[in-house]
């Protein structure tokens, strides 16, 4: 009878360990499984309707010196990069009958008819090529050099056929420099040819004193329409199907749980917030912004302090 009873005193410790030890774990576990997540509140925003165009320097003003008679040119030493004013000398060309005079004309009488022809600049700018050296033998017409006008580089502003109903002569826009400036600048006269490949019509924008060179790549913005304001969210709070046609983010509710709301995700700005349309959300909400990931709604979630 002893030994029953002991068995039976067994059993009952053995069932309660069974019973109270699974429980213990599984609260645990719930706990574990509660995701920390960091919440914000959503803001009003205003964003800009604008578009980016592609764009390129190019120097408007260009000119040559070219040389006045056929002979042997004699420069002073001019070399790319060089600044040469108008009216400057860039070097003397001597023909072959004023060196045919030096052996004839003994005497001096014909002296002013020996002396070298002057080739002058004519415009201001930066050599940008030298296309002959002193002693070298030219053609009347020969080009000498080539000549830029720094303050002729402009913009020219690729945009496609398709804007051309939106964007035109004299529209504001914004040139977004190498170093991070924006310049505010319009639209000039457009060319009065498309690019065939690619139809796009060019714009010129004046870009004033710069130091860029020609055929630099730059980025010109444009508006499209005035800028409207509306509900914005960090970007890493909006969730997107594999297809990216619908979206959501996650709004914490009073009881702590966080509820699936679906948005209409828009526009996103420079300080990474993105525009969303829902008529369930206020910037008195809070969405969460990050620990959403593979959420379900309705789930129990912790605020990450």
């Amino acid at each position: 009878m002893y030994k029953k009873l002991q068995i039976s005193a067994l059993c009952v410790l053995v069932l309660s360990a069974s019973c109270s030890g699974p429980a213990k774990d599984a609260g645990e576990a719930e706990v574990k499984a509660t995701p920390l997540v960091t919440v914000a509140n959503p803001v009003n925003h205003s964003f800009s309707n604008s578009i980016v165009f592609n764009a390129v320097t190019q120097y408007q003003q260009k000119s040559v010196i070219r040389a006045g008679i056929t002979g042997y040119l004699k420069h002073r030493g001019w070399k790319i990069g060089d600044y040469v004013k108008n009216g400057e000398v860039f070097g003397t060309i001597t023909s072959k009958e004023q060196e045919a005079l030096k052996n004839i004309d003994k005497g001096g009488i014909l002296a002013k008819f020996r002396d070298p022809i002057k080739v002058s600049s004519g415009a201001s700018g930066i050599i940008t090529a030298v296309n002959f050296q002193s002693g070298d033998y030219v053609a009347e017409g020969d080009v000498l050099a080539n000549i830029v006008q720094t303050s002729s580089l402009v913009l020219l502003v690729n945009v496609p056929v398709e804007y051309l109903s939106k964007v035109r002569s004299g529209t504001a826009c914004t040139v977004l420099m190498p170093d991070g400036k924006q310049v505010s600048s319009h639209l000039q006269a457009g060319l009065p040819t498309a690019d065939p490949a690619v139809q796009t019509q060019s714009f010129i924008v004046s870009l004033g004193s710069s130091n860029l060179p020609e055929g630099a790549n730059l980025k010109v913005s444009i508006p499209l329409s005035n800028s409207q304001s509306g509900l914005a969210v960090p970007v890493s709070a909006v969730q997107t199907d594999e297809t990216q046609q619908n979206f959501w983010v996650f709004k914490l509710g009073k009881d702590g749980l966080a509820y699936k709301v679906d948005v209409k995700a828009g526009k996103i700005s420079a300080d990474s917030l993105q525009e969303i349309t829902s008529d369930k959300l206020s910037v008195s909400d809070q969405v969460i912004v990050s620990g959403a990931y593979g959420l379900a709604d309705s789930s129990k979630v912790k605020i990450q302090k």
